[in-house]
C-alpha cells in the first residue's frame, strides 16, 4: 500500500475534470467511471488524508445529472459508496476517519437513507432510515448526520 498522502486542494477545472493537489506537489487526476459525466462537491477530510466527491450521472427524468455515487480517494485507493439512490449530501466526520451521507429519491419524499461508514475499510457503522412522513419525530436522529447547511 502506498504511503499516506496529504491532500491540499480538490477542484474541478473548466473542462469538468477533478484535480487533486498533494502536499508534495503532485497532481492527481481521477478518471471518470463508465457513464459518469462529472464530479461535484469535492472535499478534503479534516485530517488531509482523504478526498471525496459525488460522481454525477445522466438521468432520464431530469434536465441535470444526478449524484449516484460517493467516491473517496485515499493513498492511491478508490472506494465507492451508495450505488442506487442519489447521494444529495455527504461529509467527513470523526476528523476524517468516517464519512456520512444522505440518499433520497430524485424528487424526494419516497424514502431516505443515511449511512455512516469507515473511510479506510468501507465498513458500515450505522444506518438511519426515518419514516417517510413529513412530521417525523427528530428525537432519535443520530448526531453523525450531515446537516443541510454543512459546508462540503
Amino acid at each position: 500500500m502506498p504511503a499516506a498522502d496529504t491532500y491540499l486542494q480538490a477542484s474541478t477545472d473548466q473542462a469538468g475534470q477533478l484535480r487533486i493537489a498533494t502536499k508534495d506537489g503532485r497532481e492527481i487526476v481521477p478518471k471518470k467511471e463508465a457513464g459518469q459525466v462529472g464530479f461535484d462537491k469535492a472535499a478534503i477530510s479534516p485530517d488531509g488524508r482523504s478526498v471525496g466527491w459525488s460522481a454525477l450521472y445522466p438521468n432520464c427524468c431530469t434536465s441535470y445529472p444526478i449524484p449516484l455515487k460517493l467516491v473517496i480517494y485515499a493513498s492511491g485507493r478508490v472506494r465507492t459508496f451508495a450505488e442506487g439512490l442519489p447521494v444529495w449530501q455527504w461529509c467527513f466526520v470523526a476528523g476524517g476517519k468516517q464519512v456520512a451521507f444522505f440518499q433520497e429519491t430524485v424528487h424526494g419524499g419516497r424514502g431516505t437513507r443515511h449511512e455512516l461508514r469507515e473511510v479506510v475499510t468501507g465498513r458500515l457503522i450505522a444506518v438511519y432510515e426515518p419514516a417517510p412522513e413529513p412530521d417525523t419525530d427528530l428525537r432519535g436522529v443520530p448526531k453523525w448526520l450531515c446537516k443541510a447547511d454543512a459546508k462540503q
